[in-house]
């Protein structure tokens, strides 16, 4: 009899097991980038801070990070990078699709509509290279940077996280976006694109220019081609 209770208990304890038990998941495993393994560690919404010689100089956020010990990278999916100068205070906010993160140098390639903003100017590329060491900037590919009301489009670039010196490296145009906005030069003057001191990326006025403009009929937005100072 004792033997039929306890029966009749398991099998009631069974019976309420099935019909409260939580359905079993599967879990996928993680995915890593095409043509490497499975990533050693994934973060989802995850940080990790560049410094130099103790000193913070980037901090990059990511919807997730992928490490890859054996490759020694890490890899991050929808990126925010917020630069710092040496007394800690923000200099500018890179955001791209990707990035990709050096281990032993903390060098930085973010790649895929690539935008950086600044205090006083914006750099707009699909792949641009950071050197925390040197706290630079770099790009090879076509780039369009927007500063003092001018957009300035060339092929590579070069330019300190603060966006304060920039550099076009190869042929460039210079757009004036916002005539209004700008003090005309006089005529045959020239001014430098992204404060350059060399002035390599520039635009002239010609006297003809200034002479045809009227404040009846304000000059369009228009291209002038800058020759290639560095050949």
């Amino acid at each position: 009899m004792r033997a039929v209770r306890l029966v009749a208990m398991v099998l009631v304890l069974l019976s309420a097991c099935g019909e409260d038990a939580t359905p079993v998941r599967t879990v996928e495993p993680p995915t890593g980038r095409p043509g490497l393994p499975t990533p050693d560690q994934v973060v989802e919404d995850g940080t990790h801070v560049i410094t130099v010689e103790g000193v913070k100089k980037a901090e990059i956020l990511a919807e997730r990070l992928l490490f890859y010990n054996g490759e020694g990278k890490v890899y991050g999916d929808t990126i925010q990078v917020r630069f710092f100068d040496d007394a800690g205070a923000p200099t500018s906010t890179l955001t791209a699709k990707s990035g990709e993160l050096e281990q032993a140098t903390q060098g930085m390639i973010a790649r895929e509509d690539v935008f950086v903003r600044g205090r006083d100017a914006t750099i707009r590329t699909e792949e641009l290279h950071y050197d925390p060491t040197s706290d630079r900037l770099t790009s090879e590919g076509r780039t369009e940077i927007n500063q003092g009301g001018n957009v300035i489009r060339g092929q590579g670039v070069v330019s300190d996280t603060a966006l304060r010196d920039i550099r076009i490296t190869g042929g460039s145009a210079v757009l004036r976006s916002d005539p209004e906005r700008q003090e005309r030069p006089a005529a045959g003057a020239e001014t430098t694109g992204a404060d350059r001191p060399d002035g390599q990326t520039r635009a002239r006025a010609s006297a003809a220019e200034d002479d045809s403009a009227s404040a009846e009929n304000p000059t369009p937005p228009r291209a002038v081609a800058v020759p290639d100072d560095s050949t």
